[in-house]
C-alpha cells in the first residue's frame, strides 16, 4: 500500500501562522489528493554516445550507434548512411543504462560493456537483434572500461571497480575471470598484443601498465609508473597490432615482456570510416544533442540527417532558485541548463551552458547573475537571465565559460556567493587525488585562487556564510577524488576567515563522520547541518559560532539526507530532504516534523519558491504546494 503523510495548512480548519496544530493525513491518497505535482522532463538527451561502422543483415554498410540514457536502458541504433533510417534497439537488461566500452569485432557484432549492471551485450546483424550474453564479473565488474579482441577472436574486457580483467569466448559463451590486475587502483583498459598478451592501462591513482599473460597467469608492470596530476600515460595500439605506451616520461614499445623506448609511433590506428571512405560524426555534438548525423564523402560532400529516435529523459543532479525568480538545474550526462519559469508554466531546455560535459554540481546568485559550477574540472560559468541565451567563451558569451579555478578541484560540491563580493567553491579534487580546496573567483577582477590541503588529504565539501562574524563554514568530506580511497578517518567542520585568509577554528562531532553533507546559517544566526558516516544514523547538528561548539543533535527522520538539503523558510523554521520525506526543524524548539512522506521518494532537494518546494525524482522535476 502506498503510504503518503502530509502536514500543511488546510484553509478555514487551521491557520498556519499559529503554529498550534497539524493535520497528519494517513492512509491510501489518491493522486488528485497528494501535494506533489509533477512538472515535466526538462530534459531528454543522451551520454556515452559512439559511433561504429558496420554492415547490416543484408551485408550492406551502416552505421551503429551506442547511446545510453538515464531513464531506461541505453539504446543501438541501426542508420542506413544513404538514407538516414534508423532502427532503435533497446537492451532489456536492468540498470545496463551506459554503453561504457563498445568493440565492433571482426565478425562485424557490436559488442558493448554495459555500467552499471556489468554486462556485455551484443547485437549480431545476422540475427537482428540485441542480445544479453551475461555478467562480465559478478562479484567485481560494474562498469566495463575497454573491450579489445585477441587472434583467436576471444573479448578481453576490463572493468571498475576492481581493475579486474575477463576474457569471454564467443564460441563457448563462457567468461573466465583472471582477477584484479592491481591491488590498489580500480581502473583497467586492457589492449591485446600481437604475441597473445594483455596490456592493461592502469588508472588512477598510480596510472601504469601491467602485461598479464594468459598463458601463464603471470603479471608484471612494463614502462614507467606515473603519479595522476604530475605525469601522463596511456596505452595506444598500431595499425599493425603493436602495443605502445605514451607517457610525459618517454614512449614504449611492448615487445614481449619488455616496455623498449622508442622515438616516435608507428603506423597509429586510422579513424574508422564507411566502406567507400565516407566519414561521420556528430555535427551537434559540441551541444550534446546528438540527433544532426553528418556523412561526408570522399570528394568532400556532405548531407545531415535528422534522427528521429526516442529518448525517455536524463536524470536531474542539481536545483536552483535564480536571480531573476526561476528555478534552474542542471541534467546529467549530458550537461544541460534547463529553467521553469512558475509564473508562466514554462520548462525549458536552454542546452549548454558549460565547456563541462557532466552535470552542475551547485549554483549561486551573486546580483542579477546565476554562478554555475560544473563537472568535470570544477569549470565555472556565469549567466545573466535578463540577456539572450547564447553559451560560449567569448566576453559577450551569456552563459559565459570562465574555465577552472584551479588544476586540482573537479566536483564542486557547493557555490558559495557574496563574501568579498566573490563566488566561493568546494569542491571533490580529481581523478585519482586527495584534498579537495577550496576556492574563489572575483567577478571584478577576475582573479581565482586556491587554498590547497586546507583539509589535508580530506575535501572541502560545504559552505555556509556566518555574515555576523565574517567567516565560511566550511564542512569537508573524508574522500578524495574517484578511484581513491580515504586516507582520514574523520570528516571536519572548519571556520574560514577569509579577509585574513586563515583557518581559525577546526572542530567535529563525537560520533563517525563521513560527510558534512549540508550547512545553513538559520534565521537565529546558528549553523545547521547534516552529517553521516559509520555506523550510527545521520543526524542534525546546531553549532554556536560564537562559542565555537556544537551544542545540539537531532535524530533525521527516515531516509538518508540529501546533498546541500537544508533550506531556511519564509515561517523561519528551516526545511529539509531526506531520501524519503521533506521535514521542518523549528530553531526555538529543536522540533522536526515529517512534512511530507513519499513512498516514491526524493533524490534532489530544490528550494522554495512562494508556496512551493522543488525537487526531483530522477527525471521528473517536481513540486509540492506546503504555505498557503
Amino acid at each position: 500500500m502506498k503510504l503518503v503523510r502530509v502536514i500543511f495548512a488546510i484553509i478555514g480548519i487551521i491557520a498556519f501562522q499559529t503554529g498550534t496544530a497539524k493535520v497528519r493525513v494517513e492512509g491510501t491518497i489518491k493522486m488528485n489528493e497528494s501535494p506533489i505535482r509533477e512538472i515535466g522532463i526538462p530534459v531528454k538527451s543522451v551520454n556515452w554516445v559512439q559511433l561504429h561502422p558496420g554492415l547490416d543483415k543484408a551485408e550492406q554498410p551502416c552505421l551503429y550507434v551506442t547511446m545510453g540514457q538515464q531513464a531506461d536502458n541505453l539504446f543501438v541504433l541501426q542508420i542506413d548512411p544513404i538514407t538516414g533510417n534508423l532502427r532503435q534497439f533497446l537492451s532489456t537488461v536492468p540498470n545496463s543504462n551506459y554503453p561504457t566500452a563498445t568493440y565492433i569485432s571482426r565478425e562485424g557484432k557490436l559488442y558493448i560493456g554495459a555500467a552499471y549492471a556489468g554486462h556485455l551485450l551484443c547485437f549480431d546483424p545476422k540475427e537482428d537483434t540485441l542480445t544479453d550474453l551475461g555478467a562480465i564479473n559478478p562479484s567485481g565488474a560494474t562498469f566495463p572500461c575497454r573491450i579489445d579482441q585477441d587472434a583467436e577472436g576471444r573479448l578481453w574486457i576490463g572493468s571498475y571497480g576492481t581493475a579486474d580483467l575477463t576474457c569471454y569466448d564467443p564460441q563457448t559463451n563462457t567468461f573466465t575471470c583472471y582477477g584484479r590486475m592491481d591491488d590498489v587502483d580500480m581502473y583497467n583498459y586492457p589492449l591485446v598484443n600481437k604475441d597473445g598478451t594483455v596490456a592493461c592501462l592502469i588508472r588512477q591513482t598510480q596510472p601504469h601498465v601491467v602485461l598479464f599473460d594468459p598463458q601463464t597467469g603471470n603479471k608484471k608492470v612494463v614502462g614507467p609508473t606515473t603519479t595522476k596530476g604530475e605525469e601522463t600515460i596511456d596505452l595506444q595500439k598500431g595499425k599493425n597490432g603493436t602495443l605502445y605506451i605514451r607517457s610525459s616520461l618517454g614512449d614504449f614499445q611492448i615487445v614481449e615482456d619488455q616496455a623498449v623506448p622508442v622515438d616516435e609511433v608507428v603506423d597509429p590506428l586510422p579513424s574508422p570510416v564507411l566502406p567507400d571512405g565516407s566519414t561521420f560524426i556528430f555535427a551537434d555534438a559540441a551541444d550534446q544533442i546528438y540527433r544532426e548525423l553528418k556523412i561526408t564523402t570522399l570528394d568532400g560532400n556532405s548531407q545531415v540527417f535528422e534522427l528521429d529516435y526516442q529518448v525517455s529523459g536524463s536524470d536531474i543532479f542539481y536545483l536552483h532558485a535564480g536571480p531573476d525568480g526561476c528555478i534552474y538545474g542542471s541534467s546529467i550526462l549530458p550537461l544541460h541548463l534547463f529553467r521553469y519559469d512558475q509564473q508562466k508554466a514554462q520548462l525549458v531546455d536552454l542546452g549548454r551552458c558549460s565547456s563541462a560535459t557532466g552535470e552542475a554540481y551547485s549554483m549561486a546568485n551573486l546580483g542579477k547573475d546565476l554562478y554555475i559550477s560544473s563537472y568535470p574540472a570544477a569549470k565555472v560559468s556565469v549567466y545573466d537571465p535578463n540577456q539572450p541565451y547564447h553559451f560560449g567563451d567569448q566576453p559577450e558569451s551569456n552563459p559565459r565559460d570562465l574555465g577552472r579555478m584551479d588544476d586540482i578541484s573537479y566536483r564542486p560540491r557547493s557555490t558559495l556567493a557574496g563574501p568579498l563580493g566573490r563566488v566561493w567553491l568546494a569542491s571533490l579534487p580529481d581523478y585519482g587525488r586527495w584534498g579537495g580546496p577550496l576556492t574563489y573567483y572575483d567577478p571584478q577582477t577576475g582573479e581565482r585562487k586556491a587554498y590547497y590541503q586546507i583539509c589535508g588529504d580530506g575535501s572541502c565539501y560545504t559552505l555556509a556564510h556566518l555574515e555576523e562574524t565574517h567567516l565560511i563554514a566550511v564542512g569537508t568530506s573524508i574522500f578524495g577524488g574517484s578511484g581513491t580511497r580515504p586516507k582520514v578517518d574523520q570528516a571536519v567542520l572548519f571556520l574560514w576567515d577569509y579577509q585574513a585568509e586563515k583557518k581559525i577554528w577546526e572542530g567535529t562531532l563525537d560520533r563517525p563522520v563521513a560527510v558534512f553533507s549540508a550547512l545553513l546559517t538559520g534565521p537565529d544566526g546558528r549553523l545547521y547541518g547534516t552529517v553521516h558516516g559509520g555506523n550510527q544514523p545521520a543526524e542534525i547538528f546546531v553549532f554556536n559560532p560564537k562559542s565555537r561548539e556544537f551544542t545540539d543533535r537531532l535524530s533525521l527522520p527516515d531516509g538518508r539526507p540529501l546533498e546541500l538539503g537544508l533550506q531556511n523558510g519564509p515561517d523561519g523554521k528551516i526545511y529539509g530532504f531526506t531520501t524519503s520525506c521533506v521535514y521542518r526543524l523549528d530553531p526555538n524548539s529543536l522540533a522536526t516534523e515529517e512534512v511530507i512522506v513519499e513512498e516514491d521518494g526524493f533524490s534532489i532537494a530544490g528550494p522554495i519558491l512562494d508556496q512551493d518546494i522543488y525537487f526531483a525524482k530522477g527525471h521528473w522535476l517536481r513540486a509540492a504546494q506546503i504555505f498557503e
